[in-house]
């Protein structure tokens, strides 16, 4: 990516979850960066251009990190960092930005939500095929739907888990859906593997790094 057109989208990006998009105007980020609105308009035609890229930068960043992350894991360890990745992205997105995304660009609140269920689904479809592969998880299992699944389900119940009168800690969440999910598609190789590297640690109070 051009350098300059990445400090842009920086720039703003930080200005936007700061103040909110609506209180920050295209002359607020080129004063910042001291660069003239015809420098602006030759990386973005508009507001809502920058707007949608700077999803798609925040989008690709995480991706990127997943993929670095996740390289020479096993399925298991993989789907755990992925269940951790997917608890830690949801508590650290800026909510006056996104809040800003989704009440004046609904157009880019809705593909960017529709992108990241997708790129979950198939991450789980990765995940699914691998653990078969390498002999821990079932082979009987319905990849296609158990990705589906636990793609929606795992969003919306750490919402409504979150929003539960009781609350519960971010560990005791994770934890949760990391035993639910094993038992439903790992086999004996699989769950013997987990209670070595991880269920005999839950009771700690940090979990523990897996295994390479």
């Amino acid at each position: 990516m051009d350098e300059q057109k990445e400090l842009i989208l920086q720039t703003a990006s930080r200005m936007f979850t700061q103040s909110g998009i609506r209180n920050v105007s295209i002359d607020d980020v080129c004063s910042e960066l001291r660069i003239s609105k015809k420098t602006f308009y030759i990386h973005f035609s508009q507001k809502e251009d920058l707007v949608d890229a700077i999803v798609t930068y925040d989008k690709q960043k995480r991706l990127d990190r997943y993929e670095k992350n996740m390289r020479g894991k096993n399925a298991i360890d993989t789907l755990i960092y992925i269940i951790r990745e997917i608890k830690r992205d949801a508590d650290c997105t800026p909510h006056l930005l996104w809040n800003d995304i989704q009440k004046f660009y609904p157009k880019i609140f809705e593909k960017y939500n529709t992108e990241k269920m997708n790129n979950i689904r198939i991450g789980f479809e990765i995940n699914l095929k691998q653990g078969i592969e390498e002999g821990y998880y079932r082979h009987d299992l319905d990849i296609e739907l158990i990705s589906l699944f636990h793609s929606v389900q795992m969003k919306n119940s750490f919402e409504l888990m979150e929003q539960a009168q009781k609350k519960y800690t971010k560990k005791r969440l994770i934890d949760f859906f990391i035993d639910l999910m094993i038992h439903v598609i790992a086999n004996e190789k699989g769950l013997a593997y987990m209670r070595e590297y991880y269920f005999k640690d839950q009771d700690k109070n940090e979990v523990p790094d897996l295994k390479d």
